[in-house]
């Protein structure tokens, strides 16, 4: 009796279409279904399943797509896309960050004193886990390390930064330079997002690893359009996907 190959699933998944053209692009093509109300990009090789799906801006939308895709039971979640650089990281338009944890920015209170944080109010958003999560939501060591050995030489090809620290996800982007510095002060991160910690908060509830990497397309100050580049910021973060797997053990190829 032939025995079937078990192919790894790797899941990809990013807010919105333009941060994975160059992914649908590279890959294609792909089997296109309905899963949950999301469209499923699925493509298999010889080697690795890969599954993407957009999940719209937001929390909510990255939750609930997360949740779809973690129910396959990936080997890994990997988060891609465009995300804004905050004061002090070093990061600038262009450049490439790599999540070292992913933090709720915006869940907690304010009070007369300030903000105070989930664990603050002893609110775990995950208590299960071994300690709770409040905030905070762990990456993949093995997969962040991996990451970094990888793109570290990629970004230097390209003529770019690469850092790597804690991405900070919102559901208000800070569009002026004072919030984006109470934020960076608040939680020592250094690439804002809306999408990232709903992930990752799903990837620990079901013990999928999870990775993240974004291009920088806008500092965190006083909004000024003028100086964004999301789609450079959305192409150098697949074209760093893209090394990434195209190294993996099983690679996917062209």
């Amino acid at each position: 009796m032939k025995v079937a190959q078990i192919r790894p699933t790797i899941a990809i998944l990013a807010a919105v279409p333009l941060e994975t053209e160059l992914i649908r692009s590279y890959w294609g093509p792909w089997k296109i279904s309905n899963l949950g109300g999301f469209h499923l990009y699925k493509r298999k090789s010889a080697g690795m399943t890969l599954e993407l799906l957009h999940s719209g801006v937001g929390k909510a939308n990255a939750a609930a797509a997360a949740t779809l895709l973690a129910l396959h039971q990936p080997q890994a979640l990997l988060v891609v896309g465009c995300g804004g650089a905050l004061p002090g990281s070093r990061l600038q338009v262009g450049d490439l960050a790599l999540a070292s944890s992913e933090i709720f920015g915006d869940e907690g209170v304010l009070t007369p004193q300030g903000f105070q944080d989930l664990a603050a109010m002893r609110l775990p958003l995950l208590s299960s886990s071994s300690p709770p999560l409040y905030n905070t939501c762990p990456v993949d060591h093995d997969w962040q390390q991996r990451a970094k050995e990888q793109l570290t030489p990629f970004a230097a090809a390209a003529g770019i930064s690469l850092v790597t620290g804690p991405f900070v996800t919102v559901s208000t982007c800070s569009g002026t330079t004072a919030g984006g510095e109470i934020l960076s002060r608040r939680s020592g991160g250094i690439c804002e997002n809306m999408e990232g910690a709903a992930a990752a908060l799903v990837c620990a509830r079901h013990n999928i690893p999870f990775c993240e990497v974004r291009g920088i397309s806008n500092l965190v100050e006083d909004r000024n359009l003028e100086r964004w580049d999301l789609v450079g910021a959305a192409e150098i973060a697949q074209q760093a996907l893209i090394a990434l797997l195209c190294t993996e053990p099983g690679q996917v190829s062209a």
